[in-house]
């Protein structure tokens, strides 16, 4: 890949969900080749990840620092090879925007579901012994996608709760579902 591998995180104000997967996901695949960023759908453009939010990231050992919140733009998803969003609204907002994303773009729970049924030899085969962390994102995206056809349809349970403006155990539970599937993909794309 001469490229970079870009990863979208998306949720609605770019200030809770989407900047704590965004930090989560750059703490864990901290290397040269990967690219990860965030928008929202309605972002509160220039402001920075809610304090409650930021302090969890920071607590979990993540460089909360710097964030500045950026309204999701087609060219971001076209540009970008991953998508994680926080909700099923968020993948049907980019897909009547970006149709051709469709097997690109997840829930980020949806992918912590489906990662269970994936083989992750199936990955090392595609890619070879050695290969890059981005490369063995690469060839996990389509074994994912394939999944979702034979799966059960998405539900509630494949959303990340909306924390902005509740109380601490809301943003205790909304951390937990981003941090679990995002820990799953991780152990999924490092070499074993």
């Amino acid at each position: 890949m001469t490229e970079p591998y870009t990863l979208l995180t998306v949720c609605t104000g770019n200030i809770c969900r989407s900047p704590a997967m965004e930090r989560l996901l750059a703490h864990h695949l901290d290397e040269e080749g990967i690219r990860v960023h965030s928008g929202g759908t309605y972002a509160h453009d220039g402001e920075d990840m809610q304090p409650p939010m930021r302090e969890r990231v920071s607590d979990y050992g993540a460089d909360a620092r710097n964030f500045v919140a950026d309204q999701l733009t087609p060219q971001m998803v076209r540009d970008s090879d991953l998508i994680l969003t926080a909700t099923r609204v968020h993948v049907e907002d980019i897909l009547a925007d970006v149709p051709e994303a469709e097997d690109r773009t997840f829930t980020v729970r949806e992918v912590g579901r489906l990662l269970s049924s994936v083989d992750t030899d199936q990955i090392t085969e595609a890619v070879g012994q050695g290969a890059t962390v981005a490369d063995r994102l690469a060839a996990l995206v389509p074994l994912v996608a394939q999944q979702r056809s034979g799966a059960a349809s998405a539900g509630s349970e494949d959303d990340v709760v909306d924390p902005y403006m509740l109380p601490s155990d809301v943003y205790d539970e909304s951390f937990r579902q981003l941090r679990e599937p995002i820990e799953a993909l991780v152990e999924a794309v490092r070499p074993s």
